[in-house]
């Protein structure tokens, strides 16, 4: 079992609170919401004695998926929402999807593995695409 198991980081060439308005209208367009969120900054980091980089934690959730999900088995309701991690590095900011299915040497409950495969899929294109067009926006000729 791992602490923390990192599906995939997306790099998005945008400043950590430009990146998170961003990050919210991509996954608006994919039809998901944002069903919490938890600001990791505020923790402060008594060793190092330094102000943390900001970072935070958002649960993107589908309510019709989730329905879908829970439909056969409310045990599904343990893997929904989706954790992205956001963090703030400098001009850019990284997006790791954590994988809570990793966490447990269990077998998903009836019915929700397909509910979950779309959730993280419509996460995955959201997220592909904002990096795409902050890439192209930070290219030479290319947007602002």
């Amino acid at each position: 079992m791992n602490a923390l198991s990192v599906r995939q980081t997306f790099v998005i060439e945008e400043r950590f609170d430009k990146a998170i308005r961003l990050i919210r209208s991509a996954l608006e367009r994919q039809e998901l919401s944002i069903a919490g969120e938890i600001d990791m900054d505020r923790r402060s980091d008594l060793h190092l004695r330094k102000r943390p980089a900001a970072s935070r934690l958002l649960l993107v959730d589908s309510p019709l998926l989730l329905f879908e999900a829970l439909a056969l088995d409310r045990a599904a309701g343990v893997f929904f929402p989706v954790h992205l991690l956001v963090s703030a590095h400098g001009d850019q900011t990284d997006v790791s999807c954590v994988e809570l299915t990793s966490l447990f040497d269990v077998r998903l409950p009836t019915g929700s593995s397909q509910p979950l495969a779309d959730l993280r899929n419509r996460i995955t294109i959201a997220l592909e695409s904002l990096t795409a067009q902050s890439r192209a926006r930070r290219s030479p000729g290319g947007g602002s």
